[in-house]
């Protein structure tokens, strides 16, 4: 304002200037500024929890385990071959490759750990002579370990070029799933019917299960599952018996109809017919459900929801409301019910006819 004249301060307007302003400074920002920064109040800075993780800590622990195992573990050639028993490999190759193993501990001069010495418990003398007899016995194992390394020899040439002839002799293609899964389709499908077993083992063509079959029919009592592996063959065998002569009964039975066994078919209800107390199905419900179930035959994959869905779009039912709300285990349980019906009248008829025979004679 120095250079303003007298006419120019009487003209004086506060539109263009400010008073907090000076020299090109805005002192009323300045001051909110400091005001506000007197009254701000710093929040405390947030920490986030760990959270605990249950991946992490069995990894962990997972690793120390196999850290422990692996100190443990006796050390193994790094690229000897691995043989299973269901890979039916000569007995002569394991021998080979246990010679093997004997050369290659004693080459990095393994010795054989003591085993740990027992806890002394406090009971009597008994559990202490047991405990001592225990010691006794794995140390003589160990040493007669140790002398087996110490007195191993490198494999020969001839028997080196042996090994190899008798690596290729087995079945180093399959893995226990393989066998686990021919084995299932043997109890689904019998001995007898390897058209299907060979196309049930998946990523293995029916050339390979054949061979593979041949030789473990042939082999198969080296096994040490051999008992419980028969057992469920068998087992899986006499349950499709089961299913064939209840097959065979059905189409028998309804055969005998001469008429439409929909509307003609006899059920041999033990008593009170089909509108017996209790009975909760109609006679024409159980006739369906029983053609229905040879049709598709029992033995079929999802028989009693195909029946469910049959009996669902039947005109016969289309107001039924029962029988359509029925879900497939019920289905199954009533067919289970029927067909015990019919086996029982089959069964009636032979004790008939074996009396009357009796008689006779």
């Amino acid at each position: 304002y120095a250079d303003m004249g007298l006419d120019d301060l009487n003209r004086f307007a506060n539109e263009s200037t400010s008073t907090t302003q000076w020299e090109g400074e805005d002192y009323a920002r300045k001051r909110r500024t400091a005001d506000i920064a007197q009254l701000w109040i710093q929040p405390a800075k947030r920490e986030r929890k760990v959270n605990y993780a249950v991946d992490d800590y069995y990894r962990e622990a997972l690793r120390q385990n196999s850290k422990n195992n692996a100190a443990q573990r006796a050390p193994r050639p790094p690229k000897q071959l691995h043989i299973s028993d269901f890979q039916f490999y000569p007995p002569r190759l394991q021998v080979l490759l246990d010679k093997e193993l004997l050369s290659y501990r004693r080459q990095i001069g393994y010795k054989v750990p003591k085993a740990g010495a027992g806890v002394s418990g406090s009971g009597g003398d008994d559990d202490g002579n047991d405990s001592s007899t225990s010691e006794v016995r794995s140390e003589e194992a160990r040493l007669a370990e140790q002398a087996q390394i110490d007195s191993a020899e490198p494999l020969t040439e001839e028997e080196i070029k042996e090994k190899e002839e008798l690596v290729s002799q087995g079945f180093s293609n399959w893995n226990r799933r393989d066998f686990y899964s021919l084995m299932r389709a043997l109890e689904n499908h019998g001995r007898s019917n390897m058209s299907l077993v060979k196309t049930e083992v998946e990523g293995k063509s029916p050339e390979e299960v054949e061979a593979y079959a041949k030789v473990f029919f042939k082999c198969y009592k080296e096994l040490p599952e051999a008992d419980r592996l028969t057992a469920q063959i068998s087992k899986g065998e006499q349950k499709r018996a089961r299913r064939n002569e209840i097959q065979q009964l059905l189409e028998s039975k309804l055969g005998e109809c001469k008429q439409d066994p929909l509307r003609h078919f006899s059920i041999p209800y033990s008593s009170g017919g089909s509108t017996a107390k209790g009975r909760v199905y109609t006679e024409d419900e159980d006739r369906f459900m029983l053609v229905s179930l040879a049709r598709n035959g029992i033995g079929s994959d999802d028989v009693y929801d195909k029946i469910r869905q049959e009996l669902r779009l039947s005109p016969m039912f289309r107001f039924d409301w029962f029988i359509k709300s029925r879900n497939s285990q019920e289905i199954q349980r009533r067919c289970q019910t029927l067909i015990g019906l019919l086996q029982k009248e089959v069964q009636g008829g032979r004790a008939v006819r074996n009396g009357g025979a009796d008689d006779g004679d």
